[in-house]
């Protein structure tokens, strides 16, 4: 209490001085925002020690696997010279230096029709047109355009389809490239060029760029939004606008102070903390709407300094606790393997601090300057009270009748990672992807096995037949598969080492193109001794059915056995990633969610001084987190790696709500009256505050669903629920627990 008295004692004499300079020191933090940026690479939620992204990066050394940026173009017949013409005016503005390999421009090489086309023309004319024009340049022969088409016919289903309606030019940039700004010239240039075709750029260069910028978009929309709704509730519980005011000034600060050291320390944010500043815009009100009530309350209090003492010493040490126990909740993610969640956790603990230290310091400074005394009894709250608390007992058996029901389901439950669902919804880089996907290949995700031999043995006819055989394996599991062993056996089912030589030559130093991705250094080595097999698997499907398919291709290539000391790796790429990041999910959400009950209970029995009392705040937790598989099966909705945090959320949340409660029962007993009387008190005073804490959270969570982003949408569903089901253990559980012979 000597803390509390001392701080009382200051934050009366200089309200105002104590705003002044907190307003100065945020606006100095917050300025640090303009630092942030979002992610969108789903490689980032694993540990960068994780066994399948150290073979990606492996196979992206030896082979080179560089970004792409593509324009998907659309005519009625991509041969005509206009359409041709258009595609090689985008070209040309883009790749300004055709011979610099990217040093220049940044842009190794592009691939196109239209481009094939010029080469072909360029060719030396020869007896029965079987040349060129020798002029490196677009003919407008359709004839002779016809052609040039019938010589790269290999090119089919890679640069343009068999009903010459659609095609592709890629852009391969350097390692070093400036990708925003060779994106924004490519836009630039279609909007200019396109006239008799459509164009649309893609690629993962430009879906990754789309979604950062529409997911920082969404955190602009869902700010305001859910500033709004939580200002509406605010309003509606206080009915005055100083109300509204002190419960709003103290969560803006702490916003802009924890987005301002996220912008000094940890300025990369993904697609989860667009759900942190609806969390904090929720949970931060809280502790301001606590201290505010009890403010209120204590107004027979004439001494100002007794009162703030007052609402500091009792309802903020209950405060305290609950912003202490929460950190703990969120700081628990820290120890997920996986990255974003770390992150996620950071993010919501300093944004908690932020909210607690804003709140406490204040909400008594414009409580005192604006001469905050309103506080009114709803008499329909006070027999509500009443009923709860005359049949708490049958309430209590609801409730574990309840957590039963909800345990039976528990493996019900299902794990879902799918990138798509991360995605705002209605891009159209992202859209003309998977329509570029479908049509160029089976799958939007680039995976690969990686072969090595002994020095030339790709150049024997076995270790071939051994590749190929493992590919129709592939194939006939569920994937698609290519590699050299396609290329080679399309000349000739029965092999020749010299005739494998002679292929396998060309595909060194030879860009191949694959789906958006192309290998600089082609698909063999120099020693003709490593090469790998390109796996695809088709688009849309669950995580459970990629898992499988994945599963099955190693199998398959732990059995192959390739001749001349050949070793086949396991599957790497992005669906796999998805796959091994679906696989951590249910053992990060074990390892955290234990962590946190376990050092929540011990700061409880600190800060009640009480194992049996920290105990009983638990208990409704405990409940609320056996509640939360029959939430999840009963709408429907996976763990996946955006609401994988909610156990810990409510760990950190729900506890608030018990924490409140059972501090303030304490206090009643303390004054001599009965455990019953006491209880009804704590649910007609604290239980008022309770239901506004929960219904600004919520609000401020239904603001995500004005951006469309399906994952977010699960999200705040869930945490949504359980916030309720919280609340009812607040007062369907506790009132039971605190009436019992446990508490003296």
């Amino acid at each position: 209490m000597k803390i509390a008295r001392s701080l009382a004692t200051f934050l009366v004499k200089r309200p105002k001085t104590v705003l002044l300079v907190y307003t100065v020191i945020t606006i100095l933090v917050g300025l640090q925002i303009r630092n942030v940026y979002m992610q969108s690479d789903l490689s980032t939620f694993l540990p960068q020690d994780d066994p399948t992204l150290l073979l990606w990066k492996k196979i992206d050394q030896e082979f080179q696997i560089g970004s792409t940026i593509i324009i998907y173009v659309e005519a009625d017949d991509i041969r005509d010279p206009y359409v041709l013409h258009e595609m090689d005016r985008v070209s040309t503005k883009i790749n300004t230096y055709e011979l610099d390999k990217g040093t220049a421009d940044g842009v190794f090489s592009v691939n196109s029709i239209a481009q094939l086309i010029k080469e072909e023309n360029q060719k030396p004319m020869l007896p029965q047109n079987l040349g060129g024009l020798g002029k490196y340049e677009i003919p407008d022969d359709t004839n002779r355009i016809n052609t040039y088409m019938a010589r790269i016919q290999s090119m089919e289903g890679i640069l343009f389809l068999d009903s010459y309606k659609v095609g592709v030019i890629i852009f391969q940039l350097s390692e070093h490239a400036d990708s925003k700004q060779i994106l924004s010239d490519v836009k630039e240039a279609i909007g200019k060029e396109a006239r008799y075709s459509t164009m649309t750029v893609t690629g993962s260069v430009a879906s990754q760029q789309a979604m950062r910028a529409s997911t920082f978009q969404s955190l602009i929309i869902v700010f305001p939004l859910a500033a709004l709704g939580v200002a509406a509730v605010l309003f509606l519980f206080h009915r005055t606008l100083k109300g509204l005011l002190i419960g709003f000034m103290p969560l803006g600060y702490a916003l802009l102070l924890t987005f301002g050291v996220l912008g000094t320390i940890q300025p990369e944010l993904t697609i989860l903390s667009i759900a942190v500043a609806a969390l904090l815009l929720g949970l931060g009100v809280d502790y301001s709407i606590y201290l505010a009530n009890r403010f209120a309350e204590e107004c027979t209090l004439e001494n100002k300094i007794e009162r703030v003492e007052c609402t500091l010493g009792r309802t903020g040490k209950a405060v305290f606790m609950c912003a202490f126990t929460t950190i703990i909740g969120f700081g628990s993610l820290m120890t997920s393997s996986l990255p974003p969640m770390v992150t996620f956790g950071f993010s919501c603990a300093i944004g908690i601090t932020f909210a607690f230290l804003s709140a406490t310091i204040l909400v008594p400074c414009l409580c005192l300057v604006l001469h905050f005394e309103k506080h009114e009894t709803v008499h329909q709250w006070k027999r509500f009270a009443r009923f709860l608390v005359e049949y708490r007992k049958k309430l209590f058996m609801v409730a574990c009748f309840f957590v039963v029901l909800s345990l039976l389901v528990l493996p019900r439950v299902t794990t879902d990672v799918n990138y798509l669902d991360m995605a705002p919804q209605g891009i159209p880089e992202v859209d003309t992807l998977l329509e570029y996907s479908k049509n160029f290949g089976s799958g939007t995700n680039f995976n690969a096995l990686y072969i090595e031999t002994d020095s030339q043995g790709l150049t024997y006819p076995e270790v071939i037949e051994a590749i190929y055989n493992m590919e129709e394996q592939i194939r006939a599991a569920g994937g698609s598969a290519y590699s050299i062993a396609d290329e080679i056996k399309k000349i000739n089912d029965v092999l020749d080492r010299s005739v494998i030589i002679e292929k396998i030559a060309e595909f060194m130093g030879v860009n191949v193109v694959i789906l958006d991705k192309i290998a600089r250094t082609g698909l063999v080595d120099e020693q003709y001794s490593k090469t790998i097999v390109l796996v695809t698997f088709p688009a849309g499907q669950s995580v459970k059915t990629y898992e499988k398919l994945v599963n099955n291709v190693n199998e398959i290539a732990q059995n192959t056995q390739i001749p001349q000391n050949g070793y086949v790796s396991r599957l790497t790429g992005q669906d796999v990633v998805s796959v091994e990041i679906d696989k951590q999910i249910m053992s990060s959400q074990a390892t955290s969610l234990l962590l946190a009950l376990l050092l929540v209970l011990a700061c409880l029995i600190i800060g009640f001084n009480s194992i049996g009392m920290g105990l009983l705040a638990l208990i409704p937790v405990l409940v609320v987190l056996a509640w939360e598989p029959g939430a999840l099966v009963m709408l429907d909705i996976p763990l996946s790696i955006i609401n994988i945090t909610v156990a810990s959320i409510m760990i950190g949340t729900g506890i608030d709500y018990s924490i409140q409660t059972t501090q303030r029962v304490r206090e009643e007993i303390a004054k001599g009256v009965t455990k019953t009387e006491a209880v009804i008190t704590t649910i007609e005073t604290t239980g008022w505050s309770l239901a506004g804490a929960a219904t600004t959270t919520s609000m401020a969570l239904l603001s995500t669903f004005a951006v469309s982003i399906p994952s977010l949408h699960q999200f705040s569903i869930v945490v949504i629920t359980l916030i309720g089901f919280s609340f009812i253990a607040s007062l369907c559980i506790l009132p039971t627990l605190l009436t019992s012979r446990f508490i003296k």
